[in-house]
């Protein structure tokens, strides 16, 4: 019976780190909507900057459909028995795949605030990160006009990020308890 857990939240909020340590410890491998927006990015000769990623994204489904990206991702996810999927944004990347898995998945919210966010994402200093705070809100803004924050209303839970790393590897657990709870009730 195949589990499927979504991870969704604002950028810098910590959802590969919560992606990465359920598929570490929880043996969920990870589908993500990047990595495949990545490969066709890199397919059109374009460098995979966030702008560029934006761009391929933005045209492939105003070309393809809004569910393009989800479809493309569906395709991976159901060959497996435990997925974790990274960076579903729009509504129909959250729709698509509970579509299909219907209560044989969670989509969990990973939520901080802004200002640890954009302390967070100075420090991981990927060159694609925003460089000030100005710059930190006028990604969000983009974003959020890119319809990018859609999916976080679609959450059946959130995971408040606002602490160290080990609050949020229990915080993880807790969910993960009940997720795993859920699927034995379920058979």
């Amino acid at each position: 019976m195949p589990s499927v857990i979504g991870v969704v939240g604002p950028i810098g909020a910590g959802k590969d780190t919560v992606a990465d340590y359920i598929s570490s410890n929880y043996g969920y491998a990870i589908v993500s909507f990047r990595d495949i927006v990545r490969e066709e990015t890199e397919k059109a000769g374009l460098e995979p900057t966030r702008e560029n990623l934006q761009k391929i994204g933005g045209g492939y489904r105003e070309k393809y459909g809004k569910d393009y990206w989800a479809r493309k991702v569906l395709e991976k996810a159901k060959k497996l028995e435990k997925a974790v999927i990274k960076e579903m944004r729009t509504f129909e990347d959250v729709k698509v795949q509970k579509g299909y898995f219907k209560d044989k998945m969670t989509v969990i919210l990973v939520d901080t605030d802004g200002e640890t966010r954009f302390e967070r994402l100075k420090k991981r200093a990927r060159l694609s990160d925003p460089q000030t705070f100005e710059e930190f809100r006028k990604q969000e803004d983009k974003e959020k006009e890119l319809r990018f924050t859609d999916s976080f209303a679609m959450a059946d839970i959130t995971i408040e990020n606002n602490g160290a790393l080990d609050d949020l590897y229990k915080k993880i657990g807790t969910v993960m308890k009940k997720i795993n709870n859920r699927a034995k009730a379920q058979g």
